[in-house]
């Protein structure tokens, strides 16, 4: 019956090939940096497992939250910067009675013309961007360099908000520096994970993908399995286990975050987000949404409007 529910269920594939391909666009092509404040539980409660080819900096502003980088749980707390590096697996779950504020630029490294070979760009930039080098996760108050880093994180976030002329030039300027910072204080490492982890990683990513491109149809145990050509019962072990929840729970989890940012984004009416979000029944979406955010729908956009009047006016 929940199988049903969720419009996951067994079947055939109905001949859809893969799509692999992110959907959500960080900026845009000429200026591809985003900036993004959450606050939590108003912004989420939980953040579903996902990557993307952006690097992401983000600060935590306040309180306290769970991050799973890479396969590894970290607790992040006021003060503590993190930095996740492009095509890395991250998720984030809320601590049961903290809340938790955060400022985070996501930008691809494409704005810092890691394409363009100079002596830059291929011995800092490049393997970052590949995935031969990763940044530590996690940077804590009290590190060699924090306080360096915090400052230039801070005046970034600055920059690119208020937008004043020739913030393009500056944006640039001030990643940079960060990038300089995090190489100057030991932040990189070489990537070296274990063969089996590596394939797995791969294997997850793509079915992840896979549901972020298909997630407003019906998707079937089967069809999800073929992508990684696994057996349906080794592919729901597998994507427990390294996902952390269930295939259905993971759905279900990306559907609502999707369509409680189209509560935010438009003036759309909720049955058809709903619909078009794939929830094929507006009560178990309504009952889903709450157990998500702890409001309704209709709270929640008029609480996440009313957030977002306030923080303009700051």
């Amino acid at each position: 019956m929940e199988m049903e529910r969720t419009g996951l269920k067994t079947g055939s594939t109905g001949g859809r090939m893969p799509d692999y391909k992110e959907k959500t666009n960080h900026g845009d092509a000429l200026m591809p940096v985003r900036y993004y404040h959450c606050s939590v539980p108003n912004s989420y409660r939980n953040l579903s497992l996902h990557w993307h080819e952006e690097m992401e900096i983000t600060l935590i502003r306040s309180g306290a939250i769970y991050y799973d980088i890479d396969f590894e749980t970290f607790l992040v707390e006021e003060g503590d910067l993190l930095l996740i590096s492009p095509h890395m697996l991250h998720s984030a779950h809320e601590m049961p009675g903290k809340d938790m504020v955060s400022d985070s630029l996501v930008f691809h490294l494409d704005f810092l013309g890691y394409q363009v070979p100079d002596a830059c760009t291929l011995k800092f930039l490049n393997p970052v961007q590949s995935g031969k080098l990763r940044f530590l996760p996690v940077v804590k108050p009290g590190t060699a360099g924090y306080e360096e880093m915090k400052a230039c994180f801070v005046l970034l976030l600055k920059c690119f908000n208020e937008k004043q002329y020739g913030y393009e030039l500056y944006t640039k300027e001030l990643l940079m520096r960060f990038f300089r910072l995090l190489y100057q204080y030991g932040c990189a490492a070489k990537h070296e994970g274990s063969n089996g982890e590596s394939g797995a990683e791969e294997k997850l990513k793509e079915v992840l993908s896979y549901i972020q491109s298909n997630y407003r149809e019906t998707l079937t145990i089967e069809e999800l399995a073929s992508v990684c050509h696994f057996s349906q019962t080794h592919f729901m072990n597998f994507f427990k286990r390294y996902a952390g929840m269930t295939c259905i729970e993971y759905i279900n989890h990306y559907r609502i975050t999707r369509a409680a940012a189209d509560l935010v984004e438009t003036e759309r009416q909720v049955m058809d987000i709903a619909l078009e979000n794939g929830f094929r029944n507006i009560s178990y979406f309504n009952k889903v949404f709450k157990e998500r955010f702890g409001v309704t729908p209709g709270r929640y956009r008029k609480n996440s409007l009313e957030n977002l009047s306030l923080s303009c006016k700051m």
